[in-house]
């Protein structure tokens, strides 16, 4: 039995997905709306990931594949998963168009004071005596030389940026114009005007951008955020926003979500805050679909987990 805990389908990816299966998708809000009878004989199991716990795993007792439609995976409870020992595979490079774009819009909101004239607008104010900038010759360094990251470098890069990376070797990385270690690159974050984080979380990268970290920012940059939350002393990124200590931040994720309404963040004129969107867009699901059309046709004639696309093995949680 198939089932999703998504309800977002659109019905042109559901009669491509009965296609490919000849079966029918049985299709969940989410998992708590799988009566417990089906989760027992659900054998393969569709959803983001962030419903699935330690108390609802065991029940699924015939379950031979997880796909993920996100790529994150640190809030799996892997030791009921690893009981269980099914297939996962997960979303992991769909998001890289679509983050980037994000990035890219961030970078132009501040760099074009598109958050002043929203500022201006309010108060039926026309003013053009204030000259804006260019992202032409201006330095990025991104924290993360993956897909995403990649992707991010390669479209800065149409705008004749200076783009530099970091991953935890220092090796180069194409379209990177260099590549730092992770210590190098932190040690140099006061040479840019654009701070990019598209890091996960790990036990290495948690809170990797604590308040000593963040004071070596430059007074004109910008923190970029759409990783995860976990990375950044919110704190003290408060603090610097409110004392005008940098530019300004972009931040799409936070220790927290959705974000407290009484969080400082909403009120600082100098944060682009959005709500985890920066990987949505309207075609997230349709490359999802591709993703596991092509993986259930995999296991359907017997591939090994290491053809499958984007296999997460379970004992190195990546």
């Amino acid at each position: 039995m198939i089932v999703s805990t998504t309800d977002e389908w659109t019905k042109a990816q559901i009669r491509t997905f009965a296609e490919v299966t000849d079966e029918p998708m049985h299709i969940y809000t989410n998992i708590e709306q799988i009566p417990d009878e089906v989760k027992a004989e659900t054998t393969i199991l569709i959803t983001f990931g962030n419903d699935l716990t330690s108390e609802n795993v065991p029940l699924f007792k015939k379950l031979k594949w997880i796909q993920l439609l996100s790529a994150g995976l640190e809030d799996l409870p892997f030791n009921e998963l690893r009981t269980l020992n099914p297939i996962i595979t997960n979303a992991r490079g769909i998001h890289t168009r679509p983050m980037a774009e994000y990035t890219l819009g961030a970078m132009l909101y501040f760099e074009k004071h598109f958050d002043r004239f929203l500022s201006l607008k309010k108060k039926k104010t026309w003013d053009r005596d204030r000259l804006v900038g260019e992202l032409i010759e201006q330095k990025a360094i991104v924290f993360g030389t993956g897909a995403i990251g990649q992707s991010v470098a390669a479209s800065a890069s149409y705008f004749d940026m200076v783009v530099h990376g970091v991953n935890t070797s220092g090796k180069a990385q194409d379209p990177f114009d260099e590549v730092f270690t992770l210590e190098d690159g932190l040690a140099r974050i006061n040479d840019y005007a654009y701070v990019i984080l598209v890091l996960p979380l790990t036990p290495d990268t948690h809170g990797l951008f604590s308040e000593e970290v963040l004071k070596r920012l430059n007074d004109d940059a910008v923190l970029i955020n759409v990783g995860r939350g976990g990375l950044v002393d919110e704190d003290a990124l408060v603090d610097m926003l409110t004392k005008r200590k940098i530019k300004g931040a972009a931040l799409d994720v936070f220790i927290e979500e959705p974000l407290p309404k009484e969080h400082p963040f909403w009120e600082l004129e100098n944060v682009l805050l959005t709500h985890h969107m920066s990987a949505k867009s309207a075609h997230y699901l349709t490359r999802c679909m591709d993703i596991l059309t092509k993986n259930l046709t995999a296991v359907r004639r017997g591939a090994s987990d290491l053809e499958l696309i984007n296999y997460v093995n379970l004992t190195n949680r990546y």
